[in-house]
């Protein structure tokens, strides 16, 4: 079996990964039993994007724009990351801005507001993720990234289902929301499969490195802001949580040495 052919079977699996989470919030709505569990599994998926983004996608980035443009003598990779991150930082303070203007008055506006920004920055991120990983051109960084992916598509697709549940009245409605969130993904990974298999060998080493560099600082903003720092904010389950995250940083490091 082909690269291409494990990558759409791989968008297939993401998408069925983020449909499941979605369900299981939606049906757990009522409950908090398997809130430690969802805890140390958020930890060690925030530690598992760290470590991609800083040991596998980062310098990835680095590599390929070193071979598309020899000449650059500028850490144009690192800029890029800084970049991607100010801006989730900025999307998402914007929204929270949005929240304090309407004031606590208005309680479901404001949970729809928070909603809807989480719902924006998590689709964006996924679609740069599944990008990155679309265009991936070596079999193994690739299959390093889809563990990353997979190690946070459902649990992110659970958070976000808690928030959408609590501002949508339909069933329905919900479906149709987190349906489009579990393609956000997949259909990332179909463009970057698209301009790997159409673009020339040099301007595809360009583009993995620029979308690279992108996802590095989106990585980076989902585990350290969306994951790591919310988790550890609350005081229980600190020591499984902090071997969880480790966990997740030493399996992306043994990943490296075959990449």
């Amino acid at each position: 079996m082909d690269l291409s052919t494990l990558k759409v079977l791989a968008a297939l699996f993401i998408f069925l990964i983020g449909l499941l989470g979605a369900l299981i919030a939606r049906r757990m709505m009522t409950g908090d039993t398997t809130r430690p569990a969802i805890g140390i599994a958020n930890c060690f998926a925030g530690g598992v994007f760290l470590a991609a983004g800083l040991i596998h996608v980062l310098p990835d980035s680095q590599d390929d724009l070193a071979t598309a443009c020899p000449s650059l003598d500028y850490p144009l990779f690192g800029l890029l990351a800084c970049g991607s991150l100010a801006a989730m930082i900025v999307i998402d303070q914007i929204g929270h801005s949005a929240m304090r203007r309407r004031g606590r008055s208005d309680q479901i506006r404001t949970s729809a507001i928070s909603a809807g920004v989480l719902f924006l920055i998590l689709s964006i991120h996924s679609i740069i993720t599944g990008i990155s990983l679309g265009i991936e051109p070596a079999g193994v960084a690739a299959m390093a990234l889809l563990l990353a992916v997979l190690a946070h598509k459902g649990t992110a697709a659970f958070a976000l289902g808690l928030k959408v549940r609590e501002v949508t009245p339909g069933g329905s409605m919900y479906i149709r929301q987190m349906v489009g969130f579990a393609l956000t993904t997949p259909l990332g990974v179909l463009i970057g499969l698209y301009l790997m298999l159409q673009l020339p060998e040099s301007d595809s080493a360009f583009f993995e490195g620029i979308f690279d560099a992108i996802a590095a600082g989106t990585f980076l903003y989902v585990a350290v802001f969306e994951i790591l720092a919310d988790e550890f904010k609350e005081a229980q389950q600190v020591t499984w949580k902090s071997i969880a995250m480790g966990g997740g940083i030493a399996l992306m490091a043994v990943v490296a040495i075959w990449t």
